[in-house]
């Protein structure tokens, strides 16, 4: 079990070249990061897909599925934004929100956008901490990504949040349209625990793993 204290010392005093240790699977966080607190400038994750595969491996599940035309959340850009750059050479591309509390990672996006105008009519990208978003806050989703859920919780934060990694996976699922998909990540260091709460949901018949693809775990609603 990853305490909050652990990830406390990660995200403020481990090297990024000490972390892929701390784990056998391969984390999810930032490159070459020492500080890895929200909002700070060494806090950007940089396209490295021998590290982290999930957003790459995402859009390649979008093709094979032939996802086009929906709306989509997607927690943790990454510097690289390869979502919504790859979403937007869709015949139809899909409508993508995504959610970075990175100041640099943000920065990234808005030199993109002033560059090439087109990515955000089908990209937008929210600068915030997921764990403050609440249901008056969100639409509707066909698609979720919550490949980075359990690792970025903090108790010690809680009153300046809304949401726990429970609360915030049980407001994405009730923001599933019919039919809507929440996809995870095996290879996230946050996986031990985000795969407790996904146990507990089956058991309670709520969920139901749908696919997999690679690296990813795909899950529904049970209606």
């Amino acid at each position: 079990m990853i305490t909050d204290s652990f990830k406390l010392l990660i995200r403020n005093t481990v090297p990024r070249k000490l972390i892929d240790g701390i784990r056998g699977i391969r984390p999810s966080l930032p490159q070459d990061v020492v500080e890895l607190s929200y909002y700070q400038e060494a806090s950007f994750w940089k396209p490295d897909r021998g590290r982290c595969p999930c957003d790459f491996e995402f859009v390649e599940y979008l093709k094979r599925s032939k996802i086009e035309g929906k709306s989509i959340f997607h927690f943790g850009t990454g510097g690289h934004h390869v979502v919504g750059l790859e979403n937007q050479q869709f015949t139809v591309p899909n409508e993508v929100i995504g959610v970075t509390a990175s100041a640099p990672e943000h920065q990234a996006y808005t030199q993109l956008v002033l560059k090439n105008r087109a990515l955000a009519k089908y990209y937008k990208v929210l600068f915030a901490d997921v764990y403050t978003l609440t249901a008056n806050t969100l639409p509707m989703f066909d698609v979720v990504t919550l490949f980075h859920l359990c690792e970025f919780y903090l108790s010690d934060n809680a009153s300046s949040v809304h949401q726990t990694d429970q609360s915030l996976l049980q407001l994405l699922l009730d923001k599933l349209n019919p039919g809507g998909k929440i996809a995870f990540y095996i290879g996230s260091w946050g996986w031990d625990q985000t795969q407790v709460i996904l146990q507990a949901l089956e058991s309670a018949g709520k969920i139901k793993q749908v696919d997999a693809y690679k690296t990813l775990l795909i899950y529904a609603k049970n209606e």
